[in-house]
């Protein structure tokens, strides 16, 4: 290790190089909690022998150059909010903590759109946008920890989706260096016609194809209103139903976020909606949801219901920024819980809702809550175990979710649709894919000969 730092400091600055060992163990683990790791996949997590903070594209160049001249791995680490393990360390490594990467370049109000440091803190970002008259699109339940390149790198869905699209729809351009210490610099345009559009090299790599340094990215207009609503719904088919009607009709919530489960209302499904814009386009929106969800048999509730879930929506974020190592530690008590985020065609929904009901049961496993975020086709479902109740409790539940992802992938749609794949997802990326993955491989080993930026994740 000594002997790593030593070199290091030949390419950047020795003061921005830690083997602080709670720095080290922090930033070996990410928001994958214990609990939802499979036993038979449960890789050997190792402290990085060192972390390193750049504050330049030109400084993550070095370190890259510097790694593949001793064939050290590096684990990018932004917010440390990914639930996939797409930041844990399983081998010896340098951790590059891009947090001191954080200064907002930009901000173009005339382009709507604004170029930052991939280490910039999206809450950071959008009280800055606030301020010019502008919000980030962008709005996930980890806003106050997670970084614009770790949002980019997992191309991650947030609550305001539904008009704003994933993190990956608001990228205009990116700059990164890639595994060989070339930097990439792509133009920051919306629409090209002149060959691959190689953001999608970076968006949902997960730093395998190169580490993001700097992003263009859309910004928007402050809306002059936003609105909530709250409706509760007989069944979940019947406001599935619903919801089906409302994207026929091209009605676009900002928010949508619709389950049933007996933490919400039980019986019946629950479903929250946000319409923002102008005054006149949120008031015939209401008008429409109000309309449909109605003649599907739903019941409005008090709208303080909705505000209270908008209020408290960022909340379990801080929580976790407060203790990080409570949730690394989830599931020591013999309680656990998973989940899965699958995107499915609309057809299928509610058939594979009802496949992977008798799943779970037949396993043991019992189903806590099913729900719909942003659209109809991206389709949730929180699942539970614990000891003294099922034999073998964690095994039985990661088996489940692994069946259920499988089952996803056979009726044409895709495992996950907003976390990422990390370690935890790996071992299905040959379903996933087929020969699809044997072309990132191939991608991978032409970028990265010497296989440095974090290895092993997306089964790279």
């Amino acid at each position: 290790m000594s002997d790593v730092v030593k070199k290091l400091s030949a390419a950047i600055d020795g003061a921005r190089i830690s083997t602080e060992p709670a720095l080290l163990d922090e930033l070996s683990w990410d928001a994958l909690s214990e609990g939802r790791m499979h036993p038979r996949h449960h890789p050997q997590v190792h402290a990085p022998l060192c972390a390193v903070r750049p504050r330049s594209t030109d400084e993550v160049r070095r370190i890259v150059l510097f790694a593949n001249q001793e064939k050290i791995a590096l684990v990018p680490f932004g917010g440390g909010s990914g639930l996939m393990g797409g930041a844990l360390s399983i081998r010896p490594c340098i951790a590059v903590d891009l947090r001191d990467m954080n200064r907002i370049l930009e901000i173009d109000a005339a382009s709507h759109s604004a170029h930052v440091q991939s280490g910039v803190v999206l809450e950071s970002l959008d009280q800055q946008l606030n301020e010019a008259g502008f919000i980030l699109g962008h709005d996930p339940w980890t806003v106050p920890v997670a970084t614009i390149g770790g949002a980019i790198s997992t191309n991650s869905v947030g609550y305001r989706a539904g008009i704003y699209g994933s993190m990956g729809e608001q990228v205009l351009g990116l700059e990164a260096v890639l595994p060989n210490g070339e930097v990439l610099r792509t133009r920051a345009v919306s629409k090209h016609s002149a060959g691959l559009q190689l953001n999608f090299l970076l968006i949902g790599g997960e730093g395998c194809f190169g580490i993001i340094t700097e992003a263009t990215i859309r910004i928007f207009p402050k809306p002059a209103a936003r609105l909530f609503l709250g409706y509760l719904f007989p069944s979940f088919e019947s406001g599935y139903g619903a919801i089906q009607q409302m994207f026929e009709q091209r009605l676009r919530p900002a928010l949508l976020d619709f389950g049933d489960g007996e933490e919400k209302h039980d019986p019946g499904a629950l479903l929250y909606l946000a319409f923002e814009g102008t005054e006149a386009i949120v008031a015939a929106e209401e008008a429409l949801a109000a309309k449909i969800c109605s003649a599907c048999g739903a019941r409005p509730l008090d709208r303080k219901e909705p505000q209270q879930f908008w209020r408290e929506r960022h909340e379990i974020a801080r929580q976790f920024a407060r203790n990080r190592r409570r949730r690394r530690e989830r599931g020591r008590d013999g309680v656990y819980r998973d989940w899965i985020h699958v995107a499915l065609p609309a057809s299928k929904v509610l058939a594979y809702k009802r496949m992977a009901q008798e799943t779970a049961k037949r396993r043991g496993v019992r189903v806590q809550e099913s729900g719909l975020w942003v659209q109809p086709e991206l389709f949730s479902m929180r699942l539970g175990t614990e000891e003294g109740e099922t034999p073998d409790a964690r095994l039985v539940l990661e088996e489940t979710v692994e069946e259920l992802l499988r089952l996803a992938q056979q009726v044409g749609g895709s495992m996950e649709y907003t976390h990422g794949v990390g370690i935890k997802l790996a071992p299905l990326m040959s379903d996933e894919h087929g020969y699809g993955l044997e072309v990132m491989r191939q991608i991978k080993r032409a970028l990265d000969p010497n296989n440095i930026l974090n290895p092993e994740k997306l089964a790279l």
